[in-house]
């Protein structure tokens, strides 16, 4: 199953940019048989949801290193095999965790670069300006990885068949 799991704060601004986003797309994306989780903090809760065929998406804020609202894409494999390069505002994220228990999940890391953590219940202007174009990138990334697996998996299946 394709799992999209969005992690974030409502209560710290712009750290609650996964969770929106997410809320924005989850009706898309169930249609897309994307089945959309919103953690809030409660990564924790998040992780004991996940099975280990499941195809995940984590959609987490990243501390500013570049543009606001710039949106990265990791492999969660490559994630995994490096110290913590990424600079999430949690104590523990997603992927220390995973780290933690030594379950490799396929798939990505969707980070999305905030401009203000503080405490507030609203995103910071800039995101939300941006926060309709974040969403269709955010969109469009998930479609195209989705596609290139289902061709890649019916291109072994074919190979083992002849």
């Amino acid at each position: 199953m394709v799992k999209l799991v969005a992690i974030g704060n409502r209560f710290m601004k712009d750290d609650a940019i996964a969770i929106q986003a997410a809320e924005m797309l989850e009706d898309r994306l169930n249609r897309q048989d994307v089945h959309v989780i919103i953690g809030e903090t409660d990564f924790q809760n998040c992780f004991y949801l996940l099975e280990k065929d499941d195809f995940v998406f984590i959609l987490d804020a990243l501390s500013p290193r570049a543009e606001p609202g710039k949106v990265h894409l990791f492999r969660l494999e490559d994630v995994m095999s490096q110290p913590s390069l990424f600079s999430m505002p949690h104590d523990l994220s997603m992927v220390e965790l995973m780290k933690l228990y030594g379950i490799q999940f396929k798939g990505y890391l969707i980070g999305i670069e905030v401009s203000e953590i503080g405490l507030g219940c609203e995103l910071s202007p800039v995101l939300m300006d941006k926060l309709p174009q974040i969403c269709r990138e955010i969109e469009n990334i998930i479609q195209k990885i989705i596609w290139e697996e289902a061709n890649h998996a019916r291109h072994f299946l074919k190979s083992k068949s002849i």
